[in-house]
């Protein structure tokens, strides 16, 4: 063998062992490039959803702060009705029992004392606590609801604003798409109409609202009662009152005191007392229980409600916002999902960082050595959902029904929706995502 012919070979294989060592530490420099921006990619679309989420969970039980202050606003205009109610029962049951004590005369003078000094206080409190109730009315319609809507406006906006803001703050290089834009447009679509509902007066939307400040009043607003006399005695003194609300527009309260003689199954009813207050935005046909004060006190009931002043100063129960369709008890979660970008040009793969002329082959042409990337750039999709939890459990062990009610909105990440995935498909290069359509 000539030794002559030989040299040069190694040469040869040395400079082809460098080609493939070059081709591939390019191709692990890419991967590890790709790989390690794909994972920043996606814990910024995660950090901007659930940030997003967050803020709509918390704006949630913002409202539902709201809901509650205005259950107890309400509350507490029925406590000053029935207030005024039962003193001007007292007035009148005092005056009364004045007129029939004249007969007697040790007894004259004091009760006739106590009937004056108490039409002094009946005058304060049916010219002072008309204008308290008027305010807290316009407090819960002029305040708290508009509050509620500006809240459930803005939540969206800023959810938006985070979405950027926060992704941004995780990955500098990340960038807000049209992919990113058509979610949010979604995501406002399910938050503005289909997740919550704004219940308007007029049209019997309130009816569930209406019902729960009827059973959140407290003893004395609900029922005011008593007999004086055992159940079986053919004469009875009985005293029934209660403060109702009437539709969305009054709330009125009833107080009476008569005795009943029971003359062979005929009840004949003697007025001792009666008083009756009103707060109205507009007159009213409906009548109420008033603790059974219209079913046993008729006359006494009839009596009050006639010399009854309304005072027109009410509002109205405020429309609020609760959860759409809320008599299906199911667990009620809303998705917000972001969509966000890593353009090719801000990778730093080999191309920008190592070769940027791309790799000189022998004959003199120059291949690049970059990477191809869908859409041109890395894509991140992510997803949160907003669902009600309490932290704890119920004492009575029952399971409570999310509404905006209860302050108990949370977030948390979740898995990307079907349909998330399909609709930006087109923007992230794909004409089919697979994985919407894998079971």
């Amino acid at each position: 063998m000539n030794p002559g012919r030989q040299s040069g070979q190694a040469l040869i294989v040395m400079l082809a062992f460098l080609g493939v060592l070059t081709g591939g530490f390019i191709l692990v420099f890419n991967v590890g490039q790709t790989v390690n921006d794909k994972m920043k990619l996606v814990s910024a679309a995660d950090a901007a959803a659930y940030s997003a989420a967050l803020w709509e969970a918390r704006s949630l039980n913002f409202q539902s702060y709201l809901n509650r202050g205005i259950v107890a606003n309400e509350v507490a205009i029925a406590q000053l009705v029935s207030l005024r109610s039962w003193s001007a029962y007292l007035k009148r049951t005092t005056n009364n029992v004045a007129l029939v004590s004249q007969w007697v005369p040790p007894l004259a003078v004091p009760i006739r004392a106590l009937a004056r000094g108490w039409e002094a206080v009946d005058r304060g409190l049916q010219n002072g606590l008309p204008p308290l109730e008027s305010g807290v009315s316009r407090w819960n319609v002029d305040v708290l609801e508009n509050a509620q809507s500006v809240a459930h406006q803005q939540a969206l906006i800023s959810a938006a604003d985070l979405v950027s803001k926060v992704a941004l703050a995780n990955e500098s290089r990340a960038e807000v798409t049209e992919a990113t834009r058509i979610l949010q447009v979604r995501n406002g679509a399910e938050w503005q109409d289909r997740f919550t509902t704004r219940y308007r007066r007029g049209s019997g939307e309130l009816r569930r609202f209406t019902d729960l400040l009827l059973s959140s009043r407290d003893g004395f607003s609900r029922a005011r009662r008593g007999d004086l006399l055992p159940a079986a005695s053919p004469v009875q003194v009985s005293r029934r009152g209660g403060t109702d609300l009437l539709g969305e527009y009054s709330w009125r309260g009833v107080d009476t005191l008569s005795t009943h003689i029971d003359l062979f199954f005929i009840d004949q009813e003697i007025p001792m007392g009666w008083g009756a207050a009103e707060q109205r935005r507009l007159p009213v046909a409906r009548r109420g229980e008033h603790g059974g004060s219209l079913r046993t006190n008729p006359r006494a009931s009839r009596l009050a409600q006639r010399t009854m002043t309304p005072s027109p100063l009410y509002r109205g129960v405020p429309e609020i916002r609760d959860i759409g369709r809320p008599q299906v008890r199911d667990a009620r979660t809303l998705a917000y999902s972001v969509a966000l970008k890593l353009p090719q040009s801000k990778i730093a793969s080999a191309d920008r960082l190592l070769l940027p002329a791309g790799l000189q082959m022998l004959n003199g042409a120059s291949v690049g050595v970059g990477p191809n990337f869908a859409a041109d750039g890395l894509h991140a999709l992510s997803s949160a959902e907003i669902y009600f939890q309490r932290p704890v459990e119920r004492l009575d062990s029952r399971r409570e029904y999310a509404s905006l009610f209860s302050p108990y909105w949370q977030a948390r990440l979740s898995g990307l929706p079907a349909g998330t995935r399909s609709l930006t498909a087109p923007l992230r290069g794909l004409t089919i995502d697979p994985l919407a359509v894998l079971p």
